[in-house]
């Protein structure tokens, strides 16, 4: 009788461990900090048109570096509330101020995440699966795990077109 209360209890033990470990904000914040390789593949609504380009993320102590890689060579460099954005082949540059730009997957991927935000609520889809949403607009990011990685992260854009970019670590 001891002994199969022990194992009831060593059981429910586990599987409140295994249910427990759904994703969180912390986590999501780690990987998202992380140096990636990518494949971003746009959708336009309008033309059912499908684009794709891929390069790769870079971070470090004072930002991050985006360098796109196909289909035109073109790198971003977030750093001090700036966004300089460089188009190599025509070799042209341009800084835009982030507040002005008021992009809301730009702001989560340079501040992070906070449970406490009142700016977002964070609804977790399943154990592999969370979703922000932004608190004053429609604005909704999908971030998708597979074995405790980041792998995938979806969200329309301000003009309508459905983004979905595949990570792969570096």
């Amino acid at each position: 009788m001891i002994v199969r209360f022990f194992l009831i209890v060593v059981a429910f033990h586990f599987s409140v461990v295994a249910y427990s470990y759904t994703i969180s904000a912390d986590v999501l914040n780690i990987e998202l900090k992380q140096n990636y390789s990518f494949v971003e593949r746009s959708l336009h609504q309008s033309d059912l048109k499908i684009e794709t380009s891929s390069g790769k993320i870079f971070f470090d102590d004072e930002g991050v570096t985006i360098n796109v890689i196909t289909p035109f060579e073109e790198n971003y460099r977030i750093e001090g509330g700036n966004l300089e954005i460089h188009d190599v082949f025509l070799d042209q540059k341009q800084t835009i101020d982030i507040d002005q730009a008021d992009n809301f997957f730009i702001n989560l991927l340079m501040n992070g995440i906070d449970m406490n935000s009142e700016a977002y609520s964070i609804n977790h889809i399943n154990d592999q699966t969370i979703e922000i949403i932004s608190a004053s607009s429609s604005d909704l990011i999908i971030f998708s795990f597979v074995s405790n990685k980041l792998n995938l992260i979806r969200y329309k854009d301000s003009i309508g077109v459905e983004h979905g970019i595949e990570l792969t670590p570096l």
